[in-house]
């Protein structure tokens, strides 16, 4: 069926599109194979596999350990009864190996889909047996099995604390790998079962804890299942490194009810509720920290705007990843996503966020199960169409490949020769192991300006051949027209197991002239600026950039194909002060093999706060922050906060020099603070890491009043009940009231935490519900808090009560009693540290704050008039100004 597409969608070349498949959620085997169905089961495949392919897709995530079975011929476990209908019983064709062959004949990658400990999960009224088959663990092994009754079902897993399980499921995947050239392994989120008592593996914690182990039960759970993911990620890298080992867990971890979890893993808290980490004791960050798996699949089995977010959780997992240096292929379920979506573009929207929110040109969505994503359907344009027909016209419209797992070492195997076409057939002799990628490039392209475009990407191959095929109606751009087959020319590239693609290949054109690249910036040995380029020199076609931690270049933090011979840093890594990378460029044109520069090493002069340095203590309440320059003229932006994540912030400001002052009156003494400096170069935000920083222990004293000074003063509506200012303390308390009791129910009671010297104007007053009224005496009291010596809060004696007689009438501005303060240019000149407040002719608060250490109270935002200023410090005046500028 022809669809117009309404939605552009942004190009991507690197990006798994997948699917989820099981005989357990009737994919395929849809039904138990016999000798009589085995050619409609075969054909099913191949159907399927064809609509994989002219729909763009690329990966199929098959089924293939469901229960410890097999749906392959296994050497530990039984066939599946999910092929065959009776556990043990061997079916009349291998699934798993009929599948791998006929989808890398159409350049599909499968990744052989395991759950290491599941045995059974099963209504009791079933029956709780998989029967007397030898190879069934509960005959052979029943001591690695945990069973679980929970009333109505029986639970039954093998206990993930076991040596002896984890070797078997190690031993599981090396029989897969010895037998069948599978690209991938992946488990899904089946761990420990959800809710499983602690009592049922509590004879082995014991044991552990008796020989020395101090794990909590619930932490020594998650290190079995950890234990378990490294041993599985050591024996494939050990034998064939190029299988993408990956998990799929649940869509939430480290969730935001989790906080020292994401802390622990240096990561912000994902925005859900996190069940899995103390429900089935999986904790995936902690595997891509580790680096123990090559991809995460998280199952965000949500919608965008969903109370579970998609629209936030999947940006979440791609910096997280982006953190760690691995890859995230976002796993949907379309169960019942595809319709409670309100339309079709929910997809295309979801696929939108993951392409904006990846940074590593690794995206991907793996779709679940095969079974709906084939056959449901949602209207679009005023007809029914399912899933990847929709993709197809508005997300997938190019053929993509895999993301390169770019912290694994590899370098360019050989070359391709003898390449040529036969009317559809392209045949090449290339090198043992490899893929390739095939291109049909308009022959109005000059073959010099091929940059191996998505747009003429053909199709991958798992041999030394590839069939052009022929064009179908139901699938645009398709294929290739025998009318058409002499309008293009035709080129192959080696495709690695790892994503790495090479140079270009053409039939029937000579090769390129290149030369060696050669580094012009950074420079050997040279320290780098903040803000810089990676540039070279060279006259390759296209170019692959290496930045390593070793001179070997074998330790990567980043690789990847430009076009073009310079790169922002900025797009590369963060770069730490102090350690030494090395670079290298390797170029790429077509018929030539790859030439590598040489390998020069540097340091970066990374954007970073200078003083205090990180971790000082000791530092003065009123500290200058100076940092390094990102360029001339570039303005810098300085937040000060009380925790890591700078979400608790207490000043701000901005600069064009490489320092800030912090004013007095802004920091506690004896506290940790947070800084960190932004800043914006060419359209980039720089931002330096978080540096710490903690001041001088200040003792704060009992207050003294300013206003009023002394027993029986009348203070008017528009004054204030004022104290002194002290530096350093993190809180003052006022209590106004009727009686020296000070009853809390019928006080004012003023907390004060941003270094505030006075209440509100007296007419805002309330003791309790009631306002002041005039002529009557009130009574006040105040003390301070800070923090002591000890790292506690400690708080002052109360004042001794002092007395005031409230007037109703102002007041405030009445008496002008000038000492040495005055008003020049815009700026109230007086001490350093006084408290300013600056009142209109009306008596109506118009600024209020503190001098800075020069003694300099800025009012130049004031409009023009008549003001009066109240100042407190080590004398009180007050003084009167005309602003006329």
């Amino acid at each position: 069926m022809a669809i117009a597409a309404t939605l552009s969608a942004s190009a991507t070349k690197r990006e798994q599109r997948g699917t989820w498949m099981s005989a357990l959620s009737g994919d395929w085997p849809n039904a138990k194979v016999l000798s009589s169905n085995v050619e409609r089961h075969k054909s099913l495949c191949l159907e399927n596999l064809d609509t994989i392919q002219k729909s763009n897709f690329n990966t199929i995530y098959f089924h293939a350990r469901i229960m410890c079975d097999a749906m392959y011929n296994s050497a530990y476990e039984p066939w599946s009864s999910y092929v065959s209908g009776t556990r043990g019983l061997e079916p009349p064709f291998d699934p798993l190996g009929f599948l791998v062959e006929n989808a890398h004949a159409r350049g599909i990658e499968v990744y052989a889909w395991l759950n290491p400990y599941r045995y059974m999960n099963q209504s009791k009224s079933l029956g709780t047996s998989w029967g007397n088959n030898p190879l069934n663990y509960e005959n052979s092994h029943p001591d690695w099995l945990i069973k679980w009754d929970n009333g109505s079902t029986m639970w039954t897993i093998l206990n993930p604390a076991l040596e002896e399980v984890k070797q078997r499921i190690v031993d599981v995947i090396a029989d897969i790998l010895s037998k069948y050239d599978v690209d991938g392994i992946v488990f899904d989120d089946f761990f420990y079962q959800n809710g499983l008592p602690m009592s049922y593996d509590a004879a082995q914690y014991n044991a552990y804890t008796a020989a020395g182990g101090t794990l909590s039960q619930a932490d020594w759970r998650r290190e079995n299942v950890n234990d378990m993911v490294r041993r599985v990620n050591a024996y494939i890298k050990s034998t064939k490194p190029w299988v993408r080992f990956g998990i799929g867990p649940a869509g939430v971890a480290s969730g935001n009810n989790l906080p020292d979890v994401a802390a622990a893993h240096g990561v912000e808290t994902c925005p859900g509720s996190d069940w899995q980490y103390n429900g089935i004791f999986s904790d995936p960050v902690q595997w891509l920290e580790e680096g123990s798996i090559d991809f995460i699949s998280p199952q965000i089995y949500w919608n965008i705007g969903a109370s579970s977010n998609f629209g936030a959780i999947a940006p979440w997992w791609h910096r997280v990843v982006k953190k760690f240096d691995r890859h995230c292929y976002v796993s949907q379920s379309l169960t019942s996503n595809l319709d409670n979506a309100a339309s079709i573009e929910e997809f295309y929207n979801q696929i939108q966020i993951c392409r904006t929110n990846d940074e590593q040109d690794a995206s991907g969505m793996v779709y679940f199960c095969w079974k709906n994503l084939k056959n449901k359907t949602k209207k679009y344009n005023g007809k029914k169409v399912n899933l990847p027909t929709y993709l197809r016209y508005n997300v997938f419209s190019n053929k993509a490949l895999q993301p390169i797992c770019s912290w694994m070492p590899a370098t360019c195997p050989g070359s391709i020769s003898n390449l040529s076409r036969s009317g559809r057939t392209l045949t090449w002799t290339g090198v043992e192991g490899m893929r390739y990628t095939i291109y049909a490039v308009p022959k109005s392209l000059d073959p010099a300006n091929f940059h191996k475009e998505e747009c003429y990407l053909r199709g991958v191959s798992y041999s030394e051949s590839y069939t052009i095929p022929e064009p179908d109606s139901n699938y645009p751009e398709y294929g290739i027209a025998d009318a058409d087959l002499d309008n293009y020319n035709y080129a192959v590239c080696i495709y690695d197991r790892y994503g790495n693609e090479y140079s270009a290949y053409f039939a029937g054109i000579a090769p390129a002239s290149a030369s060696r690249p050669t580094l012009t910036t950074p420079s050997n040995g040279a320290v780098a600026p903040p803000v810089f380029n990676f540039e070279w020199n060279g006259n390759s076609q296209m170019y692959e950039i290496i930045v390593a931690r070793n001179a070997d270049l074998s330790d990567i933090i980043y690789r990847r194909e430009h076009a073009e011979r310079s790169i922002a840093a900025a797009d590369v890594a963060t770069f730490e002060p102090g350690t030494t990378y090395y670079w290298a460029v390797v170029g790429r044109s077509n018929g030539v093999a790859d030439q590598q520069s040489d390998v020069a090493q540097f340091t970066v002069d990374t954007f970073r706060i200078l003083s205090p340095s990180n971790e000082s203590s000791d530092c003065a309440d009123d500290p200058t922050i100076t940092w390094n320059e990102l360029g001339s003229g570039v303005e810098y932006t300085l937040t000060i906060a009380t925790d890591n994540a700078m979400s608790k912030q207490v000043y701000t400001t901005t600069s064009k020099s490489l320092k800030a002052d912090i004013p007095a009156y802004t920091l506690s003494g004896n506290t940790t603070y947070y800084a960190t400096v932004k800043a914006t170069v060419n359209d980039r935000e720089y931002t330096t890491n978080v540096s710490s920083f903690k001041t001088a222990l200040m003792e704060g004293h009992v207050p003294v009043f300013i206003n009023p000074t002394s027993d029986g003063q009348t203070i008017h509506s528009d004054e204030m009940v004022e104290v002194e200012p002290q530096r350093g303390i993190t809180q003052l308390k006022i209590m106004i009231a009727s009686s020296t009791s000070f009853s809390a129910r019928s006080s004012y009671n003023g907390t004060f935490t941003k270094f505030e010297t006075k209440t509100p104007a007296l007419r805002e007053i309330k003791l309790g519900s009631a306002t002041l009224v005039d002529g009557k005496t009130y009574y006040i009291r105040a003390n301070v808090s800070y923090i002591g010596a000890e790292g506690s809060t400690v708080t002052t004696e109360w004042t001794e009560p002092r007395s005031f007689v409230y007037s109703a009438e102002q007041g405030a501005v009445a008496t002008v009693k000038t000492i040495g303060a005055h008003y020049s240019a815009g700026t109230i000149v007086c001490n350093g540290g006084d408290a300013v407040t600056v009142y209109t002719a009306d008596g109506l608060e118009a600024a209020n704050g503190h001098a800075d250490a020069a003694g300099r109270f800025d009012v130049a935002q004031l409009p023009k008039g008549v003001y009066i200023a109240k100042i407190a410090g080590a004398k009180k005046e007050t003084i009167k100004f005309v602003k006329s500028e």
